[in-house]
């Protein structure tokens, strides 16, 4: 005994309403995330049409059956292009328009061609395959971020929706239903109407986790982040030096902190204007980068500090890491409101022993001010063996 295909008809219109006003509500917390406002449109059209269909019956007339048909599969194209735009893709908006036209163009073939009303839903069902393959695709390609889970069993959920339509478009060739038309006629006894009911449920509520985790681990990287250079700011420095320390402990390998500060700076800010200094610090922000090796720790401390974790550097090595990058500052004129500058750097290096960072970062900052008391543009480091005495000392 098939499934009731018409009571499982009502139940696709009502989930595609809640999915609607799930990802629009959720459009209105977080407008950054425009992708939910495709999916909601989509979705919303979708479920209009359908529901249209279905207070007039399964054999609407011509003028309202096609441009239904059309807006109902126009809505899953709108949801495809939302998930494109859940990549940081931009939606193609001339690409969609020509998607839904070469539909309506081939539905309208088949409605003047007098075809029979299962060969026209097979056509319906062959164009959401498509949309679920394409969509399948377009959530898998990202499968190795951070939401890899998520994206892998969505990407499932969409295949198995594709699987199923396309099989419900053959059949309906194979087998013409023209004798149950009347009655919602479905080659699969309700299967497609059922599939896509959990499909389009599982997919919404995937879809919102989603883009709550992405939202919330945004917003985490922002309160991470310095917003003027882009580099870590204070509290993640010392979360992940923290946690590369402890990496490193076992294996006793050497670390050491840097501590850098830009000599003169309110000299800058004087000259050139809180915008000029801005303008200092991005740029040594990125001679930084380039200067500092793939596996260091580079973050902005504060103001016009800047610091550093180098893994399997002893204070020797670092000092001449702090050497090079000190030389190439003073070596580097840099452009601040269309005048050439040039800044020097005066850089503290310590040893990092039982990882302690805050020790390691206060014994850099000592060094550093020795540094400045020498006349600035120095590099004073503080040797292993003198930190792990003092820190022995301290410990007892």
């Amino acid at each position: 005994m098939g499934l009731d295909v018409k009571t499982l008809y009502l139940i696709n219109v009502a989930v595609l309403f809640m999915s609607a006003a799930a990802a629009g509500y959720l459009w209105r917390q977080y407008r950054d995330n425009a992708w939910l406002l495709w999916w909601s449109t989509g979705t919303a059209l979708s479920g209009a049409a359908l529901l249209l269909i279905g207070i007039i019956g399964p054999r609407p007339p011509v003028a309202v059956g096609a441009p239904s048909v059309v807006l109902f599969v126009g809505g899953y194209v709108l949801c495809w292009e939302g998930l494109r735009l859940f990549n940081d893709r931009p939606p193609a908006k001339a690409r969609a328009a020509a998607v839904i036209l070469t539909f309506a163009l081939v539905f309208a073939a088949a409605v003047v061609a007098d075809a029979d009303l299962a060969i026209r839903a097979s056509l319906v069902a062959a164009a959401l395959a498509i949309c679920a393959v394409l969509s399948a695709y377009e959530v898998a390609r990202g499968w190795n971020d951070e939401l890899r889970r998520g994206r892998l069993a969505l990407a499932a959920i969409f295949a198995v929706m594709a699987t199923v339509l396309a099989l419900r478009s053959l059949l309906a060739w194979i087998e013409p239903g023209s004798s149950l038309a009347a009655a919602y006629y479905d080659p699969l006894q309700g299967v497609t109407a059922l599939v896509n009911s959990i499909g389009i449920v599982c997919i919404s509520i995937g879809l919102i986790m989603m883009a709550n985790e992405r939202t919330s681990g945004r917003h985490r990287q922002l309160a991470l982040t310095d917003d003027l250079t882009g580099l870590p700011n204070r509290r993640c420095f010392i979360e992940q030096a923290e946690r590369l320390g402890r990496r490193t402990q076992q294996s006793r390998a050497p670390v050491c902190v840097l501590m850098m500060d830009l000599d003169n700076f309110s000299q800058v800010n004087e000259q050139f204007g809180h915008a000029g200094g801005d303008e200092a610090l991005m740029a040594f922000a990125s001679l930084l980068r380039s200067q500092m090796r793939v596996d260091d720790l580079v973050a902005r401390y504060g103001g016009e500090e800047f610091c550093a974790l180098l893994l399997g550097a002893k204070v020797a090595e670092g000092t001449r890491i702090a050497e090079s990058i000190r030389e190439r500052v003073a070596a580097t004129p840099i452009n601040l409101r269309g005048q050439p500058h040039r800044l020097t750097v005066s850089i503290g290096v310590a040893a990092l022993c039982r990882n302690d960072v805050p020790a390691a970062l206060q014994r850099a900052d000592e060094a550093l001010y020795q540094a400045k008391a020498q006349g600035r543009n120095k590099v004073v480091g503080r040797p292993d063996e003198e930190f792990a005495q003092r820190f022995v000392k301290t410990a007892a």
